[in-house]
């Protein structure tokens, strides 16, 4: 269950500080009944608990994956529960501060019949007005599907409109969603051709109606090598986003492409700029993009060296036109192990964006760091605050970081201590100055029996915020968790 869990997210990396709907029509009544509020002491953080009903749907494990808050004490999650055999998807509202209990989403283990089920992501554009998509394994092998929440219903989920037709070698996979207002979305991914080869997908939804998938424009030409996928996309308003994703220009290099829609129309994809010659080591892989506002994106990833040494990047758009990629400043220095990525970014507003990442600081020792842009312009990375005191193991990971405004954002993720075990942590930044690393208040409550981590965090307005995650119960079993900010 937690391996499964971490592919999901590994999956779904990117679409932190993004929040991210399916057909027109009628929507099944799966409304979520008022049942829970655990408090936050007054600008703190307050203990973790377990997401309300996801014991009642699987007594063998359970994880929270993905959460969006359009507004303080409104927010939909989902995660992954376990059904046997297979892993099935659940979803969660929280409605003034109150969360409902956990329901399977409707429809989608009718569709979900060989195998796990994964959500990429969940993206609120207003309360009770979201969507949820990812992928499952059905007759057909596996397929994307999306659900969509409207005025707090979920009606069922169903196949991504078009994609079968794509999909010919049934190997499709959904890595990102983003809604820009209500009924106006995107969802991005790969599916596999006639020919075996692996090709980028993007479907919107406009005015609550889903286009049919395409591929992505221009990726034919640049995927030479047959390997394609959307991995990102961020939507500010509807019919405007830019999305980012990974190509083969031959069979032994990869790249990233970066694609805008601009007014409903998609442009073409082009290789990103200025990542060719940092890539000499021959491949480079998208993994965040965060817009602050239409046109004015920022988009990170990692790229292997001449000598063959991953390095983290970062690429900003400006108006509409993508600047050349280059190293995250600073992160060479840190980064002596030769193994650094940028795993999140959170654009508030245009110019102004955090990241953060992993380096080595050894061979086989990560360790994480901070960046950010203040007004278009970046910082040095620095080591993530109180992280060295505290990840005492070989991994940690940054999964998470959203931002209200300018200096005021909240991350998480895990780290371990010198026994391998994981824990779920939360750092605080208000007015320009981070705090320090702090486990989870109460994650010892609901993770007695081994690892956690927090998935995703969403900050609605300053010093709110509501993240969820993974805990191991006493039995052994996979958790849900939430926790929140106030």
């Amino acid at each position: 269950m937690r391996q499964r869990v971490l592919v999901a997210l590994m999956a779904a990396a990117g679409v932190a500080g993004v929040t991210t709907m399916a057909a027109a029509g009628p929507v099944a009544a799966v409304v979520m009944p008022a049942s829970s509020h655990v408090a936050a002491a007054p600008g703190g953080w307050g203990k973790a608990a377990l997401l309300p009903g996801t014991g009642k749907l699987s007594a063998d494990g359970a994880a929270g994956i993905a959460v969006s808050c359009p507004s303080t004490g409104n927010c939909t999650a989902g995660g992954s529960y376990d059904q046997g055999s297979a892993d099935q998807i659940f979803v969660i509202s929280e409605r003034h501060g109150r969360w409902g209990d956990a329901a399977a989403v409707p429809g989608l283990s009718a569709l979900n019949t060989r195998g796990d089920a994964e959500l990429a992501g969940v993206s609120c554009a207003s309360p009770g007005n979201c969507v949820a998509a990812g992928t499952y394994f059905g007759q057909a092998g596996l397929a994307g599907y999306v659900a969509v929440q409207k005025s707090w219903r979920w009606g069922k989920a169903e196949n991504i409109p078009g994609l079968s037709a794509l999909n010919i070698g049934g190997e499709a996979s959904v890595r990102s969603v983003s809604c820009a207002s209500p009924g106006n979305c995107a969802v991005g991914g790969s599916y596999q051709d006639g020919s075996g080869l692996s090709q980028a997908f993007v479907v919107t939804l406009s005015n609550w109606h889903w286009a049919s998938a395409t591929e992505v424009p221009g990726t034919a030409t640049l995927n030479a090598g047959g390997s394609a996928q959307l991995t990102a996309i961020s939507c500010r308003k509807a019919g405007n986003c830019s999305a980012a994703g990974d190509y083969r220009p031959s069979s032994t290099t990869a790249s990233v492409f970066v694609i805008t829609e601009k007014n409903g129309r998609w442009g073409s994809a082009i290789q990103m700029p200025g990542l060719a010659p940092l890539s000499a080591g021959g491949s480079a892989f998208p993994v965040a993009l965060s817009c602050g506002s239409p046109g004015n994106c920022v988009a990170g990833g990692s790229y292997h060296d001449a000598a063959g040494n991953m390095q983290a990047f970062l690429a900003t758009q400006s108006n509409g036109h993508w600047n050349k990629a280059a190293q995250a400043r600073g992160t060479g220095a840190l980064n002596a192990g030769g193994a650094a990525q940028v795993t999140t970014i959170s654009c508030p507003s245009a110019g102004n964006c955090s990241a953060g990442g992993f380096y080595a600081r050894t061979s086989g020792h990560l360790q994480l760091f901070l960046t950010t842009e203040r007004e278009g312009s970046w910082g040095k990375a620095t080591v993530l605050p109180g992280i060295l005191s505290h990840n005492k193991g070989t991994s940690t990971q940054i999964y998470s970081l959203s931002c209200t405004s300018a200096g005021n954002c909240s991350a998480g993720g895990y780290y371990e201590n010198a026994a391998f075990r994981e824990f779920a942590f939360v750092i605080t930044e208000s007015g320009g100055h981070w705090g320090s690393v702090t486990q989870m208040p109460g994650i010892g409550g609901v993770s007695p029996g081994g690892d956690s981590g927090v998935s995703q965090l969403s900050c609605p307005s300053a010093g709110h915020c509501v993240g969820v995650g993974y805990a191991t119960g006493a039995a052994h079993q996979g958790q849900a968790f939430y926790v929140r900010r106030t």
